[in-house]
């Protein structure tokens, strides 16, 4: 079991500090005698109870906590004077105020450690509160972007579904069941920040087969996935997002389809299609590349996402964790 550092550092100040003084002693010179360890003993039984004491009050609170810190304190030492004044020191001789100095000056590095660690647990504690404001911003995206499709989506869907039945399609019953899959899969994957390539291709391919009924001889699609990436981590919804957005920026029609090729390869899944622009932009979302980022910097990833463009196609490589 790992021992915290709270636990551990005063005791470990505790015995050192004291020892480093005695060893610099003339006292040390002839020996460690039964005095030398008595004196250590007692030194290191203060300076421990002192660090608790410096810990204790450092939760004063109030318009004087200062002032009151430093009595405390203060009264404390002057205790501890006293104690080896009578107890430890055989020759008052040896009481002098540098002892008490000692002590002043431990008490200060204490309360400089004691401020550290402190520090440290609040910006530890003030970016894991960020990184959950995060999370939960990132989930909200989601959960945005799967009730902002949803209208848009479905009543394509539905019109297009229309069109099949009335013309006696074949695919029509393939056609209902790829649309209620599809968003009984989404529906289950919103609460997930990442899921397994295997789930959300599953999700994907329901989505691509709704696309090619709506746009029929307009789209090619290629999908090769290794399935040795298929335990591997995708933040969810990516792959939908980034598909999309082919949709989106291009035009297609029988004579030029749209070209999408889907394809694992060396720890990335590629998503690559031909470049066939649409005469009008397209209203930005906000759901874009720049999200998908976001997301995996959220995951501990910055080299998430990678985009390639060139005359011919337009290629997004997404890291698989």
């Amino acid at each position: 079991m790992k021992i915290k550092i709270n636990t551990i550092l005063p005791a470990a100040l505790a015995l050192i500090l004291p020892w480093l003084n005695l060893f610099s002693t003339a006292d040390s010179i002839n020996g460690y005698t039964l005095e030398f360890y008595w004196k250590w003993g007692c030194a290191s039984l203060v300076l421990y109870t002192l660090w608790y004491v410096l810990l204790a009050s450092s939760q004063i609170e109030g318009k004087y906590k200062t002032i009151s810190r430093i009595a405390v304190v203060s009264v404390f030492l002057f205790l501890i004077y006293l104690f080896f004044s009578l107890m430890v020191f055989k020759d008052n001789t040896h009481i002098k105020w540098v002892f008490f100095g000692k002590f002043a000056s431990a008490a200060i590095l204490f309360s400089i450690i004691q401020y550290a660690l402190k520090a440290s647990r609040d910006i530890a504690r003030l970016k894991l509160e960020k990184e959950q404001i995060q999370t939960e911003n990132y989930r909200a995206q989601l959960q945005e972007l799967r009730l902002k499709i949803d209208p848009h989506f479905l009543f394509n869907s539905m019109n297009t579904l229309r069109t099949m039945v009335r013309s006696g399609n074949l695919h029509s019953e393939e056609f209902i069941i790829n649309l209620s899959n599809f968003y009984r899969q989404t529906l289950r994957l919103n609460h997930s920040s990442a899921v397994s390539l295997l789930e959300e291709v599953e999700v994907l391919k329901s989505f691509l087969f709704l696309m090619q009924m709506r746009n029929e001889g307009k789209l090619k699609v290629d999908l090769s996935i290794d399935e040795k990436w298929s335990l591997h981590l995708i933040p969810t919804l990516c792959l939908q997002i980034v598909v999309e957005n082919c949709f989106k920026h291009n035009q297609a029609s029988a004579a030029h389809p749209l070209e999408i090729s889907i394809r694992t390869e060396d720890g990335f899944i590629s998503i690559k299609n031909n470049l066939q622009p649409k005469l009008s932009k397209s209203e930005t979302s906000g759901y874009g590349l720049e999200n998908i980022k976001r997301r995996y910097e959220l995951l501990g990833i910055t080299d998430g996402i990678i985009v390639e463009q060139s005359a011919e196609y337009f290629e997004v490589k997404l890291k698989l964790m």
